[in-house]
């Protein structure tokens, strides 16, 4: 039987109360809250720690293969706060519990900002949720922890960090699924690309903010996370770069005809960023963790391997793609504007008035951006979008050179 949301929020609340109710007390019967009292006492005459030190946790932490090095020391004046958390990580089913409600505050979260800014989701968007969801779950926190010191704790920790950014990721790739799905709508929603844009300024904060708390919490792992964190930005940057472009297209009189060609090589520079990121992060990984040649180390060389692959076929991608591309600017001439007036016609791709067009061999007219973009998604042998000619240099189509 399938439970519902309304189900799993009052479950989870009803647990984490008696869990919080039980640790509270635990805590308050316990030699660490008499530590907590003695060292304020002892120090009466001296100001109470401000809320920082009282909201920040002193995770001393050792995990070697990640580049921890720290060690739970004896319990100092950090705040009553801090000393709670320290007690509730000694009780493994109440953390269990109050790591739940985390999540269940998420999903909310998720909701809420599903609600706001998308009025609700296509099926393709669901699936890809899905998807992104199960392989972050495989390759990250499962992963990691299989990698990591096995100290339940010091896992749960970075997971818990790594959770938050990929949280954020979600939707970063949400919004650039959103994207593809209004670039094909017959009008242009501008309210919805407002929107998205908003979303996506503050996913780019929140990126930000979360990362320098690394520096706080974990300062001695700072490589692996920041190998984490930047994927993440490229991706909201990349995203963020295709609505600014949209909204700019349609805020200028003349429109912004290369957003396709810009949208593009963003989005290129930050794939093969990405990619080389990762397999940085492999390879440090691999470095800190020694080659046993165990399970670890063959998925890690399996996906080593898939990376190298994908970094070499986008760049293969590429190249055919440009010399497709040089050929038709180097071949064909621009349309005269007599030829555009004659013509008055529009582009056969984005359906718009062409006030500057590329004239091809079989005499019809289109963008050149929007050639730039035909030419991207059949560049294996491209050819005119209305008569099929083909629009290859001669090296690549062979025989009809």
């Amino acid at each position: 039987m399938r439970c519902d949301l309304p189900t799993y929020v009052f479950t989870s609340l009803v647990l984490f109360a008696a869990a919080f109710t039980v640790s509270l007390q635990s805590f308050i019967d316990s030699e660490l809250w008499h530590s907590v009292k003695e060292c304020y006492g002892v120090h009466t005459d001296l100001d109470l720690p401000d809320a920082t030190d009282q909201l920040r946790f002193h995770w001393h932490t050792s995990i070697p293969a990640l580049g921890y090095n720290r060690q739970f020391p004896a319990m100092s004046c950090s705040g009553y706060i801090s000393a709670f958390f320290t007690s509730i990580e000694t009780q493994k089913l109440s953390l269990l519990i109050h790591i739940n409600m985390a999540v269940c505050c998420f999903v909310l979260l998720g909701k809420i900002v599903i609600k706001l800014f998308f009025r609700g989701l296509l099926p393709v968007e669901s699936q890809h949720i899905y998807d992104r969801m199960l392989n972050f779950l495989l390759f990250k926190v499962i992963f990691v922890s299989a990698i990591m010191d096995p100290v339940w704790i010091h896992i749960v920790r970075l997971s818990i960090w790594i959770s938050v950014l990929g949280f954020l990721r979600i939707f970063s790739l949400l919004s650039r699924d959103r994207f593809d799905h209004l670039a094909t709508m017959p009008y242009l929603p501008v309210a919805e690309y407002r929107k998205v844009t908003v979303l996506l300024c503050i996913i780019l904060i929140c990126n930000l903010g979360w990362f320098a708390a690394s520096y706080v919490l974990f300062p001695t792992s700072i490589t692996f996370l920041t190998l984490e964190f930047l994927p993440v930005l490229l991706d909201t940057l990349q995203v963020m770069t295709k609505y600014f472009s949209q909204l700019l297209d349609q805020w200028r009189e003349h429109g912004f005809e290369s957003k396709r060609a810009v949208n593009y090589y963003i989005e290129l520079s930050t794939d093969m960023l990405v990619m080389a990121l990762t397999l940085v992060q492999y390879l440090q990984i691999l470095w800190s963790h020694g080659i046993s040649f165990g399970l670890v180390d063959i998925v890690l060389f399996l996906n080593v391997r898939s990376v190298l692959k994908n970094l070499y076929r986008k760049g293969m991608v590429h190249r055919d793609r440009w010399r497709a591309m040089s050929y038709v600017r180097n071949r064909y001439v621009d349309a005269t504007p007599t030829e555009l007036m004659m013509r008055n016609d529009d582009c056969a791709i984005c359906r718009e008035k062409m006030k500057t067009a590329k004239k091809l061999a079989c005499g019809h007219l289109f963008h050149v951006h929007c050639l730039h973009s035909w030419i991207q998604h059949h560049v294996s042998k491209p050819t005119c979008p209305t008569c099929r000619r083909s629009l290859s240099p001669p090296a690549t189509v062979g025989a009809q050179s």
